[in-house]
């Protein structure tokens, strides 16, 4: 059964839709509005399946009353319904399920009440599955162990890495035409925003992906729900009372596949990637100095060297690989690794070595 709202100024106008949809046994209506902001307050308890949502009302605008229902219940889905078509672009940036204009003919809200019936089972079908967003390392969006989401173009796909970047907050359209199309003529460029964020629901849509889990408000705000997001449970781990554990230092440096958006040109993310790229330096860094501490010395030359590969300017890793091989009596490694570091930033960078790594260096000899 398909719990239904309706919602029109016009009281014959709603009677009529009833009349229509009681045609339907699997539509049962349980709630019928005229006034939208008392639609709206009720809805978050309702929580209706779908709501008929007349566009041009006194009180207040369809697509405005469809953004806060949607804040106060994301799995139900609107369908507009109004005698004008202009609202059309707006209504599907909003990403109605369906648009139907005035007079409604009974074919016509056969293939609405088809769409919603479509959509019902995919939902109950994907419940038990766990939606995976990985941005570390290869960028996708996928249900466990399942082929991910394939977006419509390339274009598409980077719209929804910006959403997901900033996700949590209000982005102006401003902002978003000026991170992703800021070559392009304004009103082409508004246009590919608007078919954007359309084909972004229409995609998560088709793959199975309820709104409780990730939508994105009129407002660009892309809120998510109980996914496995990689880079949110990175950070999720960094600020956490237990941060410097063993246990999470190990987990973090798993969750970390690769960089942030790796192969993924985006001039937007490269402050992301370098903070992300800090974040896993300094996670290896410490789990060295407890691999050190409890005699895992293969352990921490591992995670050093990694850290090394990545950044050998860094003057703790020379010295905790020092310190290291002194515990170690590997005298050879100590000299070659030392010598390596100190052509390195002379010939790179025109300095030597500082005084503390120098006395470590000469203990060692």
């Amino acid at each position: 059964m398909i719990k239904a709202v309706l919602v029109d100024d016009e009281r014959p106008a709603l009677r009529g839709l009833e009349f229509l949809l009681k045609k339907y046994p699997e539509i049962l209506i349980i709630g019928m509005y005229t006034n939208p902001l008392k639609a709206i307050e009720e809805i978050g308890q309702l929580k209706p399946q779908v709501v008929f949502l007349d566009i041009n009302m006194p009180q207040l605008r369809g697509i405005d009353a469809a953004s806060s229902i949607l804040d106060t219940s994301p799995d139900t889905d609107i369908v507009f319904v109004t005698a004008f078509d202009q609202y059309a672009i707006e209504a599907f940036e909003l990403h109605a399920l369906d648009y139907i204009l005035k007079p409604i003919t009974p074919h016509r809200l056969s293939k609405t009440v088809e769409r919603v019936m479509q959509k019902k089972p995919i939902v109950q079908e994907r419940g038990d599955r766990i939606l995976q967003i990985k941005c570390l390392g290869c960028y996708k969006v996928a249900w466990e162990n399942q082929e991910p989401i394939k977006w419509r173009a390339e274009k598409t796909k980077e719209l929804f890495a910006y959403l997901l970047q900033n996700q949590g907050r209000d982005i102006s359209k401003d902002e978003l035409l000026d991170k992703l199309w800021e070559e392009d003529d304004p009103d082409k460029a508004i246009r590919q925003l608007y078919n954007g964020i359309y084909y972004i629901r229409k995609a998560l849509e088709e793959y199975g992906v309820d709104r409780s889990l990730i939508s994105i408000s009129s407002n660009y705000n892309l809120k998510l729900g109980a996914v496995d997001y990689d880079v949110r449970r990175l950070y999720e781990l960094e600020r956490s009372n237990h941060a410097d554990s063993l246990e999470t230092l190990e987990e973090m440096e798993v969750i970390y596949t690769g960089e942030y958006l790796e192969g993924e040109d985006y001039q937007w993310a490269y402050f992301e990637r370098e903070n992300l790229g800090k974040l896993y330096q300094q996670c290896l860094i410490k789990l060295s100095r407890q691999y050190i501490e409890k005699k895992r010395f293969e352990k921490a030359e591992s995670k050093l060297t990694k850290v090394y590969i990545k950044n050998p300017y860094e003057e703790i890793v020379t010295e905790l690989l020092l310190k290291l091989y002194m515990e170690t009596g590997e005298k050879s490694k100590a000299v070659r690794h030392f010598n390596s570091y100190s052509k390195l930033i002379k010939e790179d960078l025109g300095i030597k070595p500082n005084d503390k790594l120098y006395e470590l260096y000469q203990s060692i000899k």
